[in-house]
């Protein structure tokens, strides 16, 4: 910090010969840089071991908010998209072009990598019923392994080629796969379809995260390069470019130490046993190939302003949130922060990396914003809005950036039998002056603009570009069209009411928009729209899937993940799995495929369709939100737990398994 030199005038003074000297100058410290909700110890110049005082005095501060709200209030997990890939096959449907996603299947044109699911591994020996429960596999459900494969896609068939065995206990979270290095994110936590990792620390102690780096240049034996450990479980992961980003949570496992004090010998126990504590007792441990290195230090995190407006009336929450860039190639870490406030979704554009988390210590709860710059993990600020982002397994649909703007919809339960739900759509930017968040602008407050008629709850919800699509249903599907292209003023500029509603939206082009969802009669649909007109978007049929029966659903309604998307010059391929069952002859019957469609004359709006191409039959209880296709030029795999098929496009009856 510079210091200001301010000269002081002199007087002239007439008569006598004598002269006196000037005062010394007057030194006046500017004043200190502005802080926002979050500081640390180059911020706020805080004395070293600032810290770790400042954990200790939240863990023994911690009690009566938590229970007299009755716990915190969950937010979904987040799910899946997939993208078509530009070199002819697809790819893993992201919510940005250029950040990739983790998934238990990935696929680089010749290698395809399958991991176990957290539902069982694919293949296994007997074929179970999906459950939302989802229970930790049994022994004898199939081998904890990565199974690789190369592809022939010119005779739609693949070969075994190699298999990486994973260590018990240990779970595939995902992978990412480039030309001939493939990285696998694991975990040793079991939590189920959302399970309660966000209700109690305790659920994550013990935990540890792993990043493990091969060499698939001889796919026949893949070669384990290098290894990264951090306590903790698992928030998020995210690839862009070389850098792997591994956002996790961990709360100190300390003998003796409550994580939720409710008592004064509690409290003073606690105190007791962190006079005593180091920052590597509170820390995560974070290990490359089994040595420990120490990137983080407490007076390094970013603690929480006790006089900022946001600040809550008392910690909440005794977890610290870790972020570290990993090089692709070697697993150094590259860059390392951490906080010691939670997250429960994680978002990651072109410029920020956005956490939400929501605030359950309110009378009226709200979504807390915390944005960091991807590039270096500086804080710029956080904002606490209204609602939150519920919405099921699609939240991250509701989250998006562009042009340095971050645009987010929340969702508000008023009590109100007649008009349950209030939607709001904000504008957000970091503040130039200060880590701060200004809000640009807010739509849905207005009675004349708001998203969604009275009991209309907010379904498929998509950002592209400058505009945003949004769908609300109770009986009837109203599809959004809002202009974003200024976010101090966003506005709804056209509407379009359809029977039934969306839950995943694609945008074929600036004029197309398709969506998967459900029909009025609730069984699965697509529909496409045309939004060339974006005051008045019009419907270019729908089709639905599984009719023929009493009931239908498809898991690409709530996993992005199974939905398959290639885009082609003139004809787009999408793919998506369902399942139909119903009572015929007296007799309970059970379908399950996986439907094939092209989109014709996507250049030409006005005559463009959904065409269904044909469909690919699989065995009983295959389908479901681990369910994957590949489609590479005319090839076409479909990965599921009972097996690896593969084929054609132009010959769907024909695609047949690959492991017999």
């Amino acid at each position: 910090m510079s210091l200001l030199v301010l000269p002081l005038a002199t007087a002239c003074g007439g008569g006598g010969g004598g002269s006196s000297s000037a005062p010394p100058p007057v030194v006046v410290a500017p004043p200190p840089d502005p802080t926002g909700l979050w500081v640390n110890s180059e911020t706020d110049g805080a004395t070293e071991g600032a810290g770790l005082a400042d954990y200790t005095a939240k863990l023994t501060r911690i009690g009566m908010t938590r229970s007299a709200t009755g716990g915190p209030v969950l937010e979904a997990a987040p799910v899946a998209d997939t993208s078509a890939g530009s070199s002819g096959f697809s790819t893993t449907y992201t919510l940005e072009a250029d950040v990739d996603e983790y998934d238990i299947v990935k696929y680089n044109g010749s290698t395809l990598a399958v991991a176990p699911s957290r539902s069982g591994c694919c293949f296994v020996v007997e074929p179970r019923i999906a459950s939302d429960a989802l229970p930790p596999p049994q022994e004898g459900q199939g081998e904890s392994e990565i199974a690789l494969y190369q592809t022939d896609p010119g005779s739609g068939s693949a070969t075994a080629a190699g298999i990486i065995v994973l260590e018990e206990g240990q779970t595939a979270e995902g992978m990412y796969l480039s030309e001939s290095r493939l990285q696998v994110l694991l975990s040793t936590a079991w939590w189920g379809a959302f399970g309660e990792q966000f209700t109690t620390s305790d659920g994550w102690l013990d935990e540890q995260v792993s990043l493990l780096n091969y060499d698939l240049t001889d796919v026949e034996n893949p070669v384990l390069t290098n290894t990264m450990t951090v306590e903790g479980a698992l928030i998020a992961s995210r690839r862009a470019g070389d850098e792997i980003f591994v956002v996790s949570r961990h709360a100190p496992n300390i003998e003796g130490l409550m994580s939720y004090p409710q008592t004064e010998e509690e409290v003073a126990n606690n105190e007791a046993l962190l006079a005593e504590a180091s920052d590597s007792d509170i820390l995560p441990e974070v290990r490359i190939n089994g040595e420990i290195i120490e990137p983080l230090t407490l007076d390094s995190c970013y603690r929480v302003d006790p006089e900022h407006p946001l600040a809550e009336p008392a910690p909440s929450d005794s977890t610290l949130t870790t972020f570290l860039a990993i090089f692709a190639g070697t697993g150094e870490v590259l860059r390392d922060a951490c906080t010691l406030q939670p997250a429960s979704v994680l978002y990651m554009g072109s410029s920020f990396i956005a956490l939400t988390h929501v605030r359950w210590d309110l009378e009226e709860r709200g979504t807390l914003i915390h944005l960091m710059a991807r590039d270096s993990f500086d804080y710029l600020g956080s904002e606490l809005i209204d609602g939150d982002l519920y919405s099921g397994g699609n939240a991250d649909f509701r989250i998006s950036e562009s042009g340095g703007v971050l645009r987010l919809v929340t969702t508000e339960w008023t009590g109100d039998p007649e008009d349950a739900f209030t939607h709001r759509l904000f504008t957000l930017s970091p503040s130039d002056t200060a880590p701060e968040l200004d809000v640009l602008g807010v739509l849905g407050d207005d009675p004349q603009a708001r998203i969604g008629k009275p009991n209309e709850d907010l379904y498929g919800v998509r950002f592209m570009g400058n505009r945003a699509y949004m769908v609300t249903f109770e009986r009837i599907d109203p599809l959004y069209v809002i202009d974003l292209s200024d976010p101090s003023q966003p506005s709804i500029v056209g509407e379009l009411e359809v029977p039934g509603f969306s839950d995943l939206l694609y945008e074929v082009s600036d004029d197309l928009l398709l969506g998967l969802g459900s029909s009025d009669r609730f069984f699965p649909k697509l529909e496409l729209y045309n939004v060339s007109d974006v005051t008045s978007p019009t419907s270019q049929g729908l089709i639905e899937l599984g009719e023929e029966m009493d009931w239908s659903y498809s898991p690409a309604q709530y996993n992005r993940y199974a939905f398959t998307y290639l885009a082609g010059n003139e004809t787009d391929r999408l793919t998506v799995p369902y399942v139909a069952s119903g009572l015929r002859d007296d007799e309970y019957q059970q379908i399950e495929r996986i439907a094939l469609f092209e989109i014709t004359n996507k250049n030409q709006p006005e005559a463009a369709a959904v065409l269904p191409v044909g469909e690919v039959t699989l065995e009983p209880y295959s389908v479901d939100g681990d369910t994957r296709v590949i489609l590479d030029n005319e090839a076409l795999y479909v990965i599921s737990h009972t097996d690896l098929l593969g084929g054609f496009w132009s010959n769907p009856e024909a695609v047949s398994s690959l492991r017999r």
